[in-house]
């Protein structure tokens, strides 16, 4: 498992910002103090063996001997008692002159022959293993008539520089370390007065506000953009209740309107229902006004026959024949339109009054269907039920008929286009404590980026077609709040789509 790591405060990390600049810049401050001591040091030495050399030039020049280089090499080291070690070489490593005069004549290892060039004075360090204490080697052109022939080596005792550099570099690192630490904590403590407070006091009277508790003024005697910040959260919780009422206000209307659309939206159908019902009571309706209108034109002929004295058997059996007929096709078709004002009556109550009855539910779905009938009429669709016949559900009725007419009227308008030929299912199965109601159809199908959102309220693909995108979102609704039952749809472009309904066994409680 990855470890949380806590996140620093604004205050430490502000602290240990500056801290970090004062560090480097310290640092910065002793590096160039250090260089530039070492500097003013070797100037120093440089000085020094300048002098030096200048007097052993000036003597070897005058009088071409050794034993007066000698002699000057004798005083130097008498009168400066940190001058350790002093030879003067010629340029194949011959010493020609010692304070130790037991190397003269002696010579060098050719790796140790240096050779400077003319008015150029060498400076550096030997490493503490050749010798006790921390020593300095020069080394300046020895010169005769103007050309560069030897070489003067003088090693310099520089304790004292080096207990200098570093005291300095103590006192520095003090100064430093000090001003490193008065500072964090002059900067903690003014962060903590001017900004850290404030920020949370502001964070307790939020806590406060959000808890629905009363808040007194905020005042702060800080920075002036605390100060803003202050005042500008108590404008905020000065006008949190009127915005509130704003907000609950918006949010009441938007409910209204949400209901008010979706009432329309069932009305709408309710009203698509009653224009197709009246269409398909026609057709029944006119056929028995026909048969009717046919057998009062027969009566007539045959009262006229008997009347006049005309008649024989065989009018008198054709008579009955056709009465016979015109009974029947008049029982048919009025059984028919009986048959569809039940079911449309039965269905129309259920969508406009939220009660809860029992009910067989495969006969309840035919009824839906044969509603539905006059739109689908205009199609090559055909709806197959697979239901029990004895399946008795207690629930509300019209939540179900809004929930199929909604599915079946989506796959008519966004499944298919107007020639083409598909089927239809509900398939109900009875489980212990539910039942399951797919509902398929074999067309287009949708996109994931659709059926992501097909139950959002408001969406839909045919906008400029008169869809208002509430038929799926009312589905939902009922499914889930009137009936508690769950809803999940599965769709494939190109493999139609399948809507499984879960709704929950209910028993009809007695009074």
């Amino acid at each position: 498992m990855p470890i949380l790591r806590k996140k620093l405060s604004l205050q430490k990390r502000v602290v240990f910002l500056i801290t970090s600049v004062t560090v480097i810049m310290i640092s910065t401050m002793m590096v160039f103090d250090t260089k530039s001591l070492n500097q003013s040091i070797k100037e120093a030495y440089v000085s020094q063996i300048s002098g030096m050399t200048i007097a052993i030039n000036g003597r070897y020049e005058e009088s071409r001997s050794i034993s007066d280089v000698q002699q000057i090499f004798d005083y130097i080291q008498y009168k400066n008692t940190r001058v350790l070690e002093m030879k003067l070489y010629s340029k194949d490593g011959a010493i020609l002159a010692a304070s130790d005069r037991e190397q003269v004549g002696k010579r060098l290892d050719p790796s140790s022959v240096i050779i400077p060039k003319q008015d150029k004075t060498i400076v550096d360090r030997l490493p503490m293993a050749k010798s006790e204490k921390p020593v300095v080697r020069l080394i300046a052109p020895l010169q005769e008539d103007g050309m560069v022939v030897g070489a003067v080596e003088v090693i310099f005792d520089s304790s004292e520089e080096s207990v200098l550099l570093k005291k300095r570099t103590k006192l520095i690192l003090a100064v430093g370390i000090s001003i490193a630490i008065i500072l964090s904590v002059l900067l903690w403590l003014i962060l903590r007065t001017i900004v850290i407070r404030p920020l949370s006091k502001l964070r307790e009277a939020a806590v406060i506000v959000k808890q629905g508790g009363e808040l007194p003024l905020l005042q702060f005697q800080t920075s002036p953009e605390i100060t803003e910040v202050s005042e500008a959260f108590n404008d905020m919780v000065k006008n949190l209740d009127e915005r509130y009422r704003e907000l609950q206000q918006a949010l009441n209307t938007l409910q209204i309107t949400q209901d008010q659309l979706v009432q329309s939206e069932k009305m709408g159908a309710l009203g698509n229902l009653v224009a197709g019902v009246s269409h398909e009571i026609n057709t029944p309706i006119g056929i028995g006004v026909t048969a009717i209108t046919y057998l009062d034109q027969k009566t007539k002929d045959f009262r006229s026959l008997y009347e006049t004295g005309k008649m024989k058997k065989s009018d008198l059996e054709q008579f009955l024949s056709i009465i016979g007929e015109t009974n029947a096709m008049v029982q048919t078709n009025l059984e028919r339109a009986s048959s569809l004002v039940r079911s449309f009556k039965q269905i129309s109550v259920d969508q406009s009054v939220e009660v809860k009855r029992t009910f067989l539910l495969r006969e309840y779905l035919e009824g839906i269907v044969a509603s539905l009938k006059p739109s689908l009429k205009k199609t090559r669709l055909r709806v197959d039920i697979y239901c029990d016949d004895g399946l008795n559900l207690f629930t509300y009725p019209g939540a179900l008929s809004q929930i199929v007419t909604n599915l079946v009227m989506n796959s008519v308008n966004h499944a298919y286009g107007p020639e083409d030929e598909g089927s239809l299912s509900i398939r109900v199965t009875e489980h212990q404590d539910h039942i399951q109601i797919a509902y398929s159809d074999d067309g287009k199908g949708m996109t994931q980026e659709v059926l992501d959102h097909i139950f959002d309220p408001f969406f839909t693909t045919s906008r400029g077609k008169g869809g208002t995108g509430l038929g799926m979102n009312i589905v939902y609704n009922l499914v889930t709040q009137s009936l508690n039952g769950s809803i999940q749809c599965l769709s494939t472009l190109g493999q139609g789509s399948l809507f499984m309904i879960t709704i929950p066994l209910e028993e009809e409680s007695e009074l």
